[in-house]
This record gives C-alpha cells, structure tokens and sequence, in this order.
C-alpha cells in the first residue's frame, strides 16, 4: 500500500511541477514578445481591397424566401 502512495505522490509531483514549468514559460514567453514596440505594420479599420467581380451573387435584403425547408 505504501508503495502505491508514493507512487500517486510522485505523478501528482511531476504534473505539477510539469504545469508550473509550463506557466513560468508563457510567462517568460509572453514578457519577452510584448517588450518590443516594433510595429508591426500599418494597421487600419479600413482595407483597399479591389471591387468584386460583376459576376458575384449578392445577399437580397428583406426576409429570405425558404419555403419552409428546415421543417
């Protein structure tokens, strides 16, 4: 019985010593990435993207006409 114990011990020890390692890491990880104030690029709400093609299907406003088909 002793043996068994100290054998659930030792892996409770090891996960969380495994768990601690793994926080102090992100930690570390998270303190290095964010000390920079390096740019990333330039960043706006709005994008220059070109014109969809004329052959796009557009949504219709107003309720869409399903007849039913989820019934």
């Amino acid at each position: 019985m002793r043996s068994v114990r100290s054998q659930r011990a030792l892996a409770v020890l090891l996960v969380a010593a495994a768990a601690a390692a793994a926080v102090a890491l992100n930690v570390l990880l998270l303190g290095k990435a964010s000390a920079g104030n390096d740019p990333v690029g330039r960043l706006s709400p709005k994008a220059n993207l070109p014109a969809a093609p004329s052959w796009t299907v557009r949504p219709r406003t107003g309720h869409p006409h399903d007849d039913h088909a989820d019934d």
